[in-house]
């Protein structure tokens, strides 16, 4: 019982720190449009970051043929940090949609709706990556 919670626990931090490669790669590619072609080593570096994370993960125990992805832990302590986490993704997704909303007038023709959906993509996996870590950052 004591290991599977110990496994539970390396599983979300993993998964944190995933999410948190992931949303670091998505601003990146939605904010390369709007640059110069000469940032390409920008998006090479993005996804570089990504596909190392995710092989990371992978290969550290994230997905392994004896533990199942499961949508909730065991340990209710983690199902609580889980749904907290959740909850600030709600939060951070809500707020950056009302200041977007705000301030579309100033680059609206700039942006495009795929640009918009990989921001706020960004925005929610970064919002649960830090919420985890910051949860369990005794």
């Amino acid at each position: 019982m004591n290991q599977d919670i110990k496994a539970e626990e390396k599983f979300m931090g993993q998964n944190a720190w995933f999410s948190i490669f992931m949303a670091v790669t998505l601003l990146i590619i939605s904010v390369y449009p709007m640059l110069n072609k000469a940032s390409t080593p920008l998006l090479v570096l993005g996804v570089s970051a990504f596909l190392g994370s995710f092989f990371m993960f992978v290969i550290r125990g994230g997905f392994t043929r004896k533990m199942k992805y499961h949508l909730t832990y065991k340990d209710e302590y983690l199902n609580t940090i889980d749904t907290i986490a959740y909850k600030h993704v709600v939060l951070a997704l809500l707020i950056t949609m009302g200041t977007v909303y705000l301030g579309s007038n100033d680059f609206a023709l700039h942006i495009t709706h795929s640009m918009m959906a990989t921001f706020y993509l960004a925005v929610m996996c970064l919002a649960y990556g830090v919420s985890i870590l910051w949860q369990n950052r005794d």
